[in-house]
């Protein structure tokens, strides 16, 4: 709704949140959009004013109708401190949440342009294309996931995620004989 400048820093960390999976720049897009950060602990009542401000992604996916989810904690990989760990011991839930329905009808959402803009669209179908085709990397969101097992010619759109306990993904393929899966 143009309250964000799209700076080269935004679409640099919303290229390495979805490319790359990288939780720092998911820090990042998330204290932008909701304009929070992260920090020292707070007084009870400036938490509560700070939790319902990063609120703010939650509302917005509630008022397109998405239910059972909750995106307002950062992903760690050593664990949150300051007022990250008090929302998360405050709050319910303590963790995100994203429902499998929830996860697909995004998806399918941005496939057929029906979540922001199309041009907007457009630009995450940018970033959540993969090459079946291209050589395996360490942490690449095809191998190991649906696009290794897609045939020659599949074009690919998808989103991993994966913890020490759980491997996730979502996508949309075109086969090359003409079908489309949402997968």
């Amino acid at each position: 709704d143009g309250k964000l400048d799209e700076s080269d820093e935004l679409k640099r960390a919303m290229r390495d949140m979805i490319v790359d999976s990288y939780n720092e720049a998911t820090h990042y897009v998330l204290d932008v959009l909701t304009g929070t950060t992260s920090g020292p602990e707070l007084a009870p009542d400036t938490l509560r004013a700070w939790h319902d401000q990063r609120n703010a992604v939650n509302r917005y996916f509630t008022s397109l109708g998405y239910t059972g989810i909750n995106c307002n904690k950062k992903p760690w990989c050593e664990g949150p401190y300051g007022r990250e760990v008090q929302a998360i011991r405050t709050f319910e839930p303590k963790r995100n949440l994203l429902t499998t329905d929830a996860t697909a009808r995004l998806m399918a959402d941005i496939a057929l342009d029906r979540v922001v803009t199309p041009a907007r669209c457009e630009k995450m179908r940018a970033l959540l294309s993969r090459d079946p085709a291209a050589p395996a990397t360490a942490e690449d969101q095809v191998h190991g996931f649906v696009g290794s097992a897609v045939p020659e010619g599949t074009k690919l759109w998808s989103k991993a995620g994966w913890t020490s306990q759980t491997r996730h993904d979502c996508a949309v393929v075109h086969l090359p004989d003409g079908r489309r899966l949402l997968m």
